[in-house]
């Protein structure tokens, strides 16, 4: 009897006999298939990780790498499944198969489609969704749920002796960098200027760091311009951070990849290599669409590997959630406060708006970054390690302090107008939950994903609109020198 691997055993192989040299026969022997099959296997290495990368499988489940006939439809849905897990929107199995008609229809494939239980189950083995009952399921976030992953966390760390010095966590946030309190004359004229927008101009940047704190990667910035204006000759090779460029500033899977590759995974070992910690670590993220699947991020040797959250939990525990992303932005606002004090040296708030550049930006979030103290990194795992912390009241001291700084600074901003700290936790709190990843309409996927076109009555799985559908579904430092 033939045996059929999966492709989970394929890439195990492969890995085995391309990077630690074991030899085919030994192999053959232990797999139980043909000499013949691992040399093939080997052959189609490329291939195999290619399809891994870019199909979104389960690959302990899968055997094959024949796709599904409907695969851009399915591309398309399963972009809108992350999007919605994410968002900890309830999914039922209905609602992915109405949301499939939806996408049969708009993406114009001219195959024949129908939503059974059968495509349903194949669709969810595909795509590696355990979490999803046919009939419905709450995926709201609750104390409840926090628990159970903390104890599934701690039992996986547990198992493969994992100390805080070797857990860490990374997380995308978008930077409001030129965006003013909102009683100021800058902001009031801005409204009456037709397409202006310099208060919401961003910049994705994204933190990671160890459980402890001794260990910060260096922070990444991802920007619209692969060579911003401001910058001048090769200073964009002497970054204090990670530069990545896209359309949006968005954070992406492709960039992802790359940073876990080529920064996140020197960087651990590095840091392991100096303090004579086991080479081993792993990577705590959350459910967000710019996250590539599991079995991609991970080093050859597998000592290095990821771990998603659930997406009901995620604002919950996440760490750089609990206090380290807040953290960063308000010094990043105090420094850009004290700059502002120059008012008197323009002739206006927006004429001296226009000299604080993306250059100053991302060397002043990068300071904000080193002076994010290790403290603050270590209590945002609180609510998951179980450790001693006794940091709670110096945290909470430490808002106190850049709120009341940054009130003390913008009342002496003579264009601020009766500026009150209500003001300002409002403004520090404006970018607070600004995702670093772009959210996709239900028509952005289609275009994405094919041409859309507007149906035919008869064509349409229901005559609502898209919103309508989802409405139904879902009831110390200044300015940095140039």
């Amino acid at each position: 009897m033939s045996v059929v691997l999966s492709l989970e055993k394929k890439v195990l192989i492969i890995n085995r006999a391309v990077d630690h040299g074991e030899s085919v026969q030994k192999l053959a022997n232990e797999f139980g298939v043909g000499q013949q099959t691992v040399r093939d296997l080997i052959k189609q290495k490329n291939e195999i990780f290619k399809f891994i990368s870019c199909a979104e499988v389960s690959a302990k489940k899968i055997k094959t790498m024949k796709k599904s006939s409907l695969s851009d439809m399915e591309s398309a849905l399963f972009e809108w499944f992350k999007q919605k897990r994410i968002e900890g929107i309830p999914i039922s199995g209905p609602m992915v198969c109405e949301k499939a008609k939806w996408f049969h229809v708009h993406l114009k494939i001219e195959e024949t489609f129908k939503a059974l239980q059968g495509w349903l189950f194949r669709f969810k083995t595909r795509h590696g969704i355990r979490q999803l009952d046919i009939q419905g399921e709450s995926l709201s976030g609750d104390l409840i749920a926090a628990t159970l992953f903390n104890d599934e966390f701690n039992s996986f760390l547990s198992k493969l002796n994992l100390s805080p010095d070797q857990v860490y966590n990374a997380d995308e946030s978008g930077l409001f960098w030129k965006m003013l309190p909102s009683k100021t004359l800058a902001v009031q004229s801005e409204k009456s200027a037709p397409g202006h927008k310099s208060s919401k101009e961003r910049l994705t940047i994204m933190t990671c760091s160890n459980a402890t704190g001794s260990h910060k990667i260096k922070l990444t910035v991802i920007g619209k311009a692969k060579k911003p204006r401001s910058f001048k000759g090769t200073e964009m090779k002497y970054l204090p951070c990670v530069y990545y460029h896209h359309p949006k500033a968005w954070m992406n899977q492709v960039i992802f990849s790359e940073w876990f590759l080529n920064v996140f995974v020197p960087s651990v070992q590095k840091f392991q290599n100096e303090k004579g910690i086991p080479k081993r670590a792993v990577l705590l993220l959350n459910n967000a669409p710019s996250h590539p699947l599991e079995s991609t991020l991970k080093t050859p040797d597998g000592q290095i590997v990821v771990y998603y959250l659930p997406p009901n939990v995620t604002s919950i525990i996440q760490p750089m959630d609990q206090s380290v992303i807040s953290c960063l932005k308000r010094k990043y606002k105090k420094i850009f406060l004290r700059y502002l004090l120059q008012e008197d040296c323009f002739d206006s708030m927006k004429e001296l708006l226009k000299t604080w550049t993306i250059k100053d930006a991302i060397f002043t979030v990068c300071n904000a970054w080193e002076n994010v103290p290790a403290t603050t990194l270590r209590f945002s795992w609180a609510k998951i390690l179980d450790q001693d912390y006794d940091d709670e009241e110096s945290i909470e001291n430490t808002v106190d302090k850049d709120i009341k700084a940054c009130l003390y600074l913008a009342i002496s901003i003579l264009d601020f107008t009766n500026v009150d700290e209500d003001d300002i936790v409002d403004w520090l709190q404006k970018d607070l939950n600004e995702e670093g990843f772009e959210r996709l309409s239900n028509s952005d996927i289609a275009v994405r994903y094919g041409s859309v076109t507007t149906p035919s009555t008869s064509q349409q799985p229901d005559s609502s609109s898209e919103s309508d559908n989802e409405e139904h579904f879902e009831k110390n430092t200044d300015k940095p020198s140039n």
